[in-house]
C-alpha cells in the first residue's frame, strides 16, 4: 500500500431522498435496506449507491451528481461533504482491518457480504466500513473525518504494510 488516494463521495439525501434515488438508480433501490448497496451506471459512468436510511444515501460517482439531481427539482439536497474522504483497499486487506476494528452490535464485520457496510472504529477513531465491488473487483472502502486523516493513514499502514 504504497499511494492512498483519497477520494469523495456524494452524500444525498432529504425529503425526496427516496423519490431521487429511485429516480436516478430505478425500483431496485427500494430492496436495499439500510447499509446495503447496489452497483450500476449514471450516465454511463460506474456508480455505487449505498443506502444508510430510508432517504438518505451515499453514492460513489467520479461525475457531477451535483448538477444531474438539481434538474430533478426535488426536495433534496446532494454534496461532497468537504470534512469526510474514504479510500479503497483490495479485498485481501479485508482480514488485515477487521482485525484492528471493532463495531457495536447488531452489526458485524465478521462473514460480511458484498454490497454492505458497518459503521466502526479503529483504535478511537470512527469510520464506516464499505464492502463492495469496483470495477467488477470486491474493494474494502473506508469512510473516515479527514481531520483524522495523518492518524488514520498511520494506523492503515501499521497493519496492513507491517
Amino acid at each position: 500500500m504504497n499511494q492512498i488516494n483519497l477520494t469523495l463521495p456524494w452524500d444525498m439525501a432529504g425529503v425526496d431522498g427516496l423519490v431521487a434515488a429511485r429516480a436516478l438508480f430505478g425500483e431496485a433501490i427500494d430492496h436495499l435496506a439500510p447499509f446495503q448497496s447496489m452497483e450500476t451506471e449514471l450516465e454511463g459512468l460506474p456508480c455505487a449507491v449505498l443506502r444508510l436510511c430510508d432517504r438518505n444515501f451515499r453514492i460513489t460517482y467520479p461525475g457531477a451528481l451535483d448538477h444531474i439531481v438539481r434538474a430533478l427539482q426535488l426536495q433534496v439536497w446532494v454534496k461532497q461533504l468537504g470534512w469526510m474522504g474514504a479510500i479503497a483497499l483490495p479485498a485481501e486487506q479485508f482480514p488485515a482491518v477487521a482485525a484492528q476494528a471493532t463495531v457495536r452490535s447488531p452489526h458485524r464485520l465478521h462473514g460480511l457480504p458484498l454490497h454492505c457496510a458497518v459503521p466502526a472504529q479503529i483504535a478511537i477513531l470512527p469510520i464506516l466500513l464499505w464492502y463492495h465491488p469496483v470495477a467488477d473487483q470486491p474493494v474494502l472502502e473506508l469512510h473516515f473525518a479527514k481531520a483524522q486523516s495523518e492518524d488514520f493513514y498511520s494506523l492503515i499502514r501499521s497493519f496492513i504494510d507491517g
